[in-house]
């Protein structure tokens, strides 16, 4: 994912120092492929480090501190859901603009 928003991303910048008018219509490409690869980077990074099972035996700060994480990962998973439906929005609305 990182290496393919990184070179979606060279390509635009590319793409806008040449200013060609031929490479214009690459430039929604690239700028919908860089925000679609860097929120799927968000998703991998923000829940791969998660563990959700706590130990019967568990101390009570360990419960405490599980239920901080829980919700934590909760208000990540809002934040992705937001992130992705903004993608979305403007994901169509390029297409929408740019293809007419």
């Amino acid at each position: 994912m990182v290496l393919l928003a990184f070179i979606s991303g060279a390509l635009l910048g590319a793409s806008l120092l040449l200013d060609n008018p031929q490479m214009n219509i690459y430039q929604v490409g690239f700028l919908l492929l860089l925000g679609w690869s860097l929120l799927g980077y968000f998703f991998i990074a923000s829940f791969s480090l998660y563990d959700g099972h706590i130990p019967a035996d568990a101390s009570w700060f360990s419960r405490v501190k599980h239920k901080l994480a829980k919700f934590f990962i909760r208000i990540l998973t809002l934040i992705f859901v937001l992130m992705a439906a903004v993608t979305l929005y403007l994901t169509l609305r390029l297409i929408s603009v740019f293809s007419s």
